[in-house]
């Protein structure tokens, strides 16, 4: 038998520190409405403990309001990772950074979709996010 190597990022916690969902009143369903493609930002903080990184993640959707869409969403979901030391200290925060970023996301697209099912507009899930490198000008 085939002896499973152990995943070297363990996922120790995972938490919202930010939850809004805003159902817009006056929204009505169109050939417009906008697409529910959030702008996400993905931040990787390194601990002074080795191998322990916090990452942030924050979706956000119809920031101003608009009534092309049914809601005005800003999550913002924390999770605590540990990289354990089969990783190099330059391989370690980028497999943390892929590895959060998905399920940092997936809990995000969960807990939206969980919310607005019980709002006015019906359920609303969230499309993909790719992560990308960080430009000068533009967050991730």
């Amino acid at each position: 038998m085939e002896q499973q190597i152990p995943h070297p990022i363990v996922l120790e916690k995972v938490f919202f520190t930010k939850s809004i969902v805003i159902a817009i009143p006056t929204h009505e369903p169109s050939s417009e409405t906008i697409p529910a493609v959030p702008e996400n930002s993905i931040d990787l903080l390194v601990t002074d403990e080795p191998g322990r990184y916090l990452v942030t993640m924050r979706s956000v959707l119809n920031q101003d309001g608009s009534d092309a869409a049914p809601y005005k969403i800003e999550m913002e979901c924390l999770g605590m990772f540990f990289a354990d030391q089969s990783l190099s200290p330059e391989e370690a925060p980028r497999a943390v950074l892929i590895t959060a970023h998905g399920v940092l996301y997936g809990a995000i697209r969960e807990a939206v979709a969980w919310i607005t099912g019980r709002q006015p507009h019906g359920q609303l899930m969230l499309g993909l996010s790719i992560l990308q490198p960080k430009s000068p000008d533009k967050p991730t």
